[in-house]
Order: C-alpha cells, then sequence, then structure tokens
C-alpha cells in the first residue's frame, strides 16, 4: 500500500524487519553499530553525518539515498551546509540495449511481470525512451522522467511515478500523496492485464499534461 503521511510511514515500518537495500557487511554493521534499522530513522540524520559511520561508503550511502527516494523520504536536510544538487534530466535517447542487458542478468520473482509492464509502457507512445536508473529499468518523454520500477520490493510489482506532474493525474491506480511522485502497484499477469487500460491512461495523461 501506498503511505500518505510520513507517520503512516513510520508506524507501519515499526512492525516490520529492516527495510533497508541490500548492503555489503561493513555498512550493515555500521548501521546496526548506530542503531539504525528502519528508513525512516534515516530522515533524522544527514547524508554527510551518516557517511561518517566507519564502514559507511559511497556505495552504500547511494543505495540508501534511492531507497529513500523510492519511499518519498530522504535524508535530513544539513541547515544549509550541503549544496542542494541539480536535478537530474532523463536521458532523450533510448538505451534499449541497456535495459535488455539488465533484464536478461535481473534475477527477481516478478521478473517476467515487469517485462510485460516494460512493453506496455514503450507502446503507449513511439517517444518513450528507456534506460536503467536505481537500478531497474526507467521511462521518460522528451527529457522528464515519466515511471521507474522499485525492484527491491520483491512481494509485489512496484512502480514509481517520480514526475512533479503527477499530482494533476487522477487514477484509483496511483496511490500516495507525495509532493511529486505516486506509486503503483500489481500483484501478478492477471492483475496487470485487468488494469491495463487504466495504466494506460495514467502515461497518456502525464504525457499531456508534459506536452501542454
Amino acid at each position: 500500500m501506498g503511505y500518505k503521511t510520513r507517520s503512516e510511514y513510520e508506524k507501519e515500518t515499526s512492525k516490520q524487519e529492516s527495510d533497508f537495500p541490500k548492503l555489503g557487511a561493513p555498512a550493515e554493521r555500521a548501521l546496526a553499530h548506530a542503531g539504525y534499522v528502519k528508513l525512516i530513522q534515516l530522515t533524522k540524520i544527514t547524508e554527510a553525518d551518516l557517511s561518517r559511520l566507519h564502514g559507511m561508503g559511497p556505495n552504500a550511502l547511494g543505495r540508501l539515498r534511492e531507497a529513500l527516494a523510492l519511499k518519498g523520504l530522504s535524508f535530513a536536510g544539513s541547515n544549509g551546509a550541503e549544496k542542494p544538487t541539480k536535478k537530474k534530466s532523463a536521458s532523450p535517447v533510448s538505451r534499449t540495449d541497456k535495459v535488455d542487458e539488465f533484464m536478461e542478468t535481473l534475477v527477481h520473482p516478478f521478473k517476467a511481470e515487469v517485462q510485460t509492464l516494460r512493453q506496455i509502457i514503450l507502446g503507449v507512445n513511439k517517444n518513450i525512451v528507456e534506460e536503467v536508473k536505481w537500478k531497474a529499468p526507467s521511462f521518460s518523454y522528451r527529457g522528464e522522467y515519466l515511471v521507474t520500477f522499485n525492484l527491491w520490493e520483491t512481494k509485489r510489482i512496484h512502480l514509481v511515478f517520480h514526475n512533479p506532474m503527477i499530482a494533476s493525474v487522477k487514477s484509483k491506480l496511483l496511490e500516495g500523496d507525495y509532493k511529486d511522485r505516486r506509486m503503483a502497484y500489481f500483484t501478478d499477469r492477471k492483475d496487470i492485464q485487468a488494469k491495463k487500460s487504466a495504466f494506460e491512461k495514467i502515461l497518456k495523461d502525464l504525457i499531456k499534461l508534459q506536452e501542454a
């Protein structure tokens, strides 16, 4: 399910095991020794402070940063000590070759469903391009991101619409009320087929907003 507020997310994750992405042993030990077991806890520490933990390297920080973003979260602010990074635009060139290579080696319980959704997305508009982002297939239109898979989740298919205009798209498939993103979930291939038309409409409506 999506979480409408941070407090809802914190309440739910408090009942679960660690929701960190796969990290190296040194980084996992560093987090454990510092008392961090949930992503939500990292919203109370700056990335700079976390990087000072012994065993916390740039690769682990990158994975944690991406995992937070997929939940609509981020590291704590630094009171101006760190400069905000400029938003990176999507590539206007399709990297289907790289996505094909990625899919060939992907180990995921919903690999077939990811491939099905990939083809549905590309079929919505000939100008949709794809690349690998957040270690998953990602799709954009004219330099602006549309949607990216969250492959760290393995109990269902999780898609992240990380485009500010998605907030103006109305659909029962979209979950969450984040400022600049929405989530969509599918349970299996049958569920994908049942929601296909609604899913395609979300993409078409988002593209229309970008063209307006």
